[in-house]
């Protein structure tokens, strides 16, 4: 499989974002189950659409109580007494990685965002424990994605950066939207992972299908599941491709928070890239880091990025 070219992942996402379009319905989206560790949709149509769209819904299993997690959405950014309120003084200058912490993006968002190997450290007990939960969930679903695609599971493990072990790169986001702030909530655009899991409770994201804007419901006893540019590029050539959906946060009036758990591989400080997987030639390198840096810059796409890096937002 040949390289993609350092401007090709988000051609249309740019266009998307250079004349954007307003939402015009609300999208019909399957919704999912977990059953005894596995990912279960009613039929097989739904199933297809779920995968090929990049994007379901997901009942919260009832063993992951997200209680404290929505209390830390809702308190993060505040910097008062609140039980959570003191983490917007947590910034990057207390980690080894730039976009860890406290931050004010561009847009409307603010986040604070952890990686997984300090979860134990600077998160409450009971936020590292749903984050953990959480990995878990993921690990499930991207075997699920993985087994649709039609890859054999001897080359899960490298495909996807470790992530059908639980052992890839993961990061647990919190997001404020400031709705002072005239300008929208998040702009237009892929994750770069493998697959985000989304906590919301309000009105606001939308998705991109079929070249059309449509919203999502906020439903409280639902996650909203999208995958990827690493799960788009590792399934392109697959029988059974699994698309990366294309997604936004309209500008908000109404106070919003959301929180998110991203899967991502845990080979790219190695620099072995993005792989493809093609039915003839087996798993194949398809994107180095230099290639997928170049891709994110903004000479390319500056909505993609707040400080120029390649990082996962969640809506």
């Amino acid at each position: 499989m040949p390289p993609f070219a350092a401007g090709q992942l988000y051609s249309e996402v740019c266009h998307m974002h250079d004349a954007p379009q307003p939402a015009g319905s609300t999208a019909d989206l399957v919704c999912a189950r977990m059953n005894a560790g596995k990912l279960w949709f009613s039929s097989q149509e739904e199933r297809h659409q779920a995968f090929s769209n990049g994007v379901f819904l997901l009942h919260i299993p009832d063993d992951l109580d997200v209680g404290a997690a929505d209390q830390f959405a809702n308190e993060f950014y505040r910097g008062d007494a609140s039980l959570y309120g003191g983490f917007k003084a947590l910034t990057s200058a207390s980690f080894d990685d730039g976009l860890l912490g406290f931050h004010r993006r561009v847009d409307q968002i603010e986040q604070f965002l952890l990686e997984r190997r300090f979860w134990g450290s600077h998160y409450p007990v009971e936020i590292a424990l749903i984050g953990e939960q959480m990995t878990a969930l993921s690990q499930q679903i991207v075997c699920a994605a993985l087994e649709f695609a039609g890859i054999p599971p001897s080359v899960w493990l490298r495909g996807s950066g470790s992530c059908s072990h639980a052992e890839g790169a993961y990061h647990l986001t919190f997001n404020h939207y400031r709705t002072q702030l005239d300008a929208v909530g998040l702009s237009s655009h892929k994750d770069d992972g493998f697959l985000t899991i989304l906590r919301t409770t309000r009105q606001g994201l939308e998705v991109n299908r079929y070249d059309r804007w449509e919203r999502v419901d906020a439903t409280h006893n639902l996650f909203v599941i999208n995958f990827g540019l690493s799960m788009e590029v590792l399934t392109a050539r697959c029988p059974s491709p699994v698309s990366a959906i294309v997604h936004r946060v309209s500008q908000q009036t109404e106070d919003r928070t959301s929180f998110g758990h991203f899967s991502s591989s845990n080979f790219m400080d190695r620099d072995q890239g993005k792989f493809a997987y093609c039915p003839v030639q087996g798993l194949q390198r398809a994107l180095d880091k230099q290639t997928l840096l170049k891709a994110y810059s903004r000479d390319y796409c500056t909505h993609m990025l707040y400080s120029g890096c390649s990082r996962d937002e969640t809506a």
